[in-house]
């Protein structure tokens, strides 16, 4: 089997592993995704190792689970103030937002630019399986500026990016930090000249909600998969050389309160 089809299974037990631990593996991972210097995400056949614990495995490296978290609204915000000053022109052109969450809306006029192409740069959407990963991660579909503004163009736009957003949650909070204007309904977003980035999260694996005691009706996403949103986020970044703005819609009471985590 492909990283792309093993990663997600809920037969695979997920691992964040730092660079300073030195112990070499009893057995080699099935998958390493790297995250950056210091951290990488290792992979396991769960039937080949211990049940969870935090006798048998280190707290840190366990994927704490996040949950989604709400918005104020930009006039509460203070940035309507701060956008209508004149000479400020800060409405976020030449800048990436990235937004990890549960995906967008492509098709949503307020993401598109007056010449009615999109301005959402690029999607990673962490769930569906093939071929066309992110360069330099093992799992999920990369569409791009290109693939979506040939959907935006074609009679069934979801034949060629087959992207939704079932929850909202996502398109909601792209919306206010990135959507157009709106004249009919007295709207616009706090950037509405920024380009999107968007990571779509695929959501828990069951024998983390198992372990952590957590419903199976609750809406939770892993650590690991965040983490890798964030370098997905600075990798494009780093390729476009545009300053991002990260905006991650998740929280969790998990881990460390100190800022010391792997997230």
């Amino acid at each position: 089997m492909s990283c792309n089809t093993i990663i997600p299974s809920n037969d695979t037990y997920d691992f964040i592993v730092t660079s300073d631990e030195l112990t070499p593996p009893l057995m080699a991972p099935l998958c390493v995704q790297p995250i950056n210097e210091l951290y990488s995400i290792w992979y396991y056949d769960r039937a080949s190792l211990p049940p969870l614990s935090i006798g048998e495995y280190s707290y840190g490296s366990i994927p704490k689970l996040f949950s989604l978290m709400d918005s104020t609204s930009l006039d509460v915000s203070g940035i309507l103030a701060i956008q209508n000053q004149p000479n400020l022109a800060l409405r976020g052109k030449g800048v990436l937002i990235g937004i990890i969450d549960t995906g967008i809306d492509y098709e949503n006029p307020l993401f598109r630019t007056s010449f009615g192409d999109t301005r959402i740069y690029s999607i990673w959407d962490q769930i569906e399986e093939g071929e066309k990963t992110p360069e330099g991660f093992l799992y999920g579909i990369e569409y791009t500026q290109a693939d979506i503004n040939r959907a935006l163009q074609s009679e069934n736009p979801k034949e060629i990016v087959p992207q939704t957003d079932t929850n909202g949650h996502g398109t909601f909070l792209a919306t206010l930090a990135a959507g157009g204007e709106d004249v009919n309904n007295d709207f616009i977003g706090a950037a509405p000249e920024s380009e999107l980035v968007i990571v779509k999260l695929k959501e828990a694996k069951a024998y983390l909600r198992e372990f952590f005691f957590v419903s199976e009706s609750e809406l939770l996403y892993q650590e690991n998969d965040i983490m890798a949103g964030v370098a997905f986020l600075e990798e494009v970044a780093r390729r476009e050389q545009k300053p991002l703005v990260i905006l991650l819609g998740v929280g969790s009471n998990q881990g460390s309160h100190t800022g010391a985590g792997p997230l």
